[in-house]
């Protein structure tokens, strides 16, 4: 499977996920406003936890880029 497909398929999923959980909070709350409000505190959440997840990640990623360079530049030096 490549990965333009797996990302269609998590692109198709997430929508499904939002319209089943507007669904829900419509069904709760009787109310479209309310729903509505709830909906859009938990779309601005999940960019924030997105755009946190992003910087960890570069974080990590940057840190044990450099522990390989190191360890890679070590490796050169005993030979």
């Amino acid at each position: 499977m490549s990965s333009i497909e797996l990302m269609k398929k998590k692109t198709i999923l997430h929508i499904l996920l939002i319209f089943a959980v507007s669904a829900g909070l419509l069904f709760i709350t009787q109310s479209w406003f309310m729903s509505l409000g709830i909906m859009m505190i938990i779309l601005l959440i999940d960019a924030y936890l997105k755009q946190y997840d992003n910087k960890r990640r570069q974080e990590w990623l940057r840190k044990h880029r450099k522990e390989m360079e190191e360890a890679q530049q070590e490796e050169e030096e005993k030979d």
